[in-house]
């Protein structure tokens, strides 16, 4: 598949536009509108110039996330009133921002990959909810501070999975 990359700071701004595109139009309209999430990480893949190493990104990203939420609803700290195809692909999209739009975040301190994550991951289900993209049958106090436990532990986990794939898969990639 050919690529036509881009300068990487157009790139970044790019995917940080795209995900916003792919989170909203997940919590509003839920699978209704999964076609564009579904272009535009197709089109992430048409720009990008490391697109194997964004695909195992995505792949492994992309799982760990569906398996924790997967596990929240198995609790009952999440309902949904569909199959939310939509978050999955969310979580794609989630782990192409790693190294991305997102990437600033490898820099900063364990504890504050924590904190951050413990507050906007808990803040972006916590606005989901608000658009009835998920329920959150424990109630918002009880879901936050699950929430916020979860991300905190989570979000560094996902940086550190995007910090080791880089190395060793670029290679690969600049060899071919």
């Amino acid at each position: 598949m050919p690529t036509y990359a881009l300068p990487s700071t157009l790139f970044i701004l790019i995917n940080a536009v795209c995900f916003q595109l792919v989170w909203w139009s997940g919590v509003i309209a839920q699978n209704q509108l999964i076609i564009l999430s579904i272009l535009l990480i197709i089109g992430h893949f048409l720009l990008s110039n490391s697109a194997r190493h964004d695909a195992l990104l995505m792949g492994v990203g992309g799982a760990i996330g569906i398996v924790v939420d997967s596990l929240l609803v198995w609790f009952g700290v999440f309902e949904f009133n569909i199959i939310p195809y939509w978050l999955a692909i969310l979580w794609c999209y989630f782990a192409l921002s790693l190294d991305y739009s997102l990437a600033f975040f490898k820099t900063l301190p364990l504890w504050l990959q924590s904190i951050l994550g413990g507050v906007f991951g808990c803040l972006s289900y916590l606005t989901g909810a608000k658009f009835d993209a998920v329920v959150l049958p424990l109630g918002y106090e009880k879901s936050a501070l699950i929430l916020a436990l979860i991300w905190s532990g989570l979000f560094p986990v996902l940086v550190w999975v995007s910090k080791r794939i880089a190395p060793a898969n670029m290679v690969l990639e600049n060899n071919q």
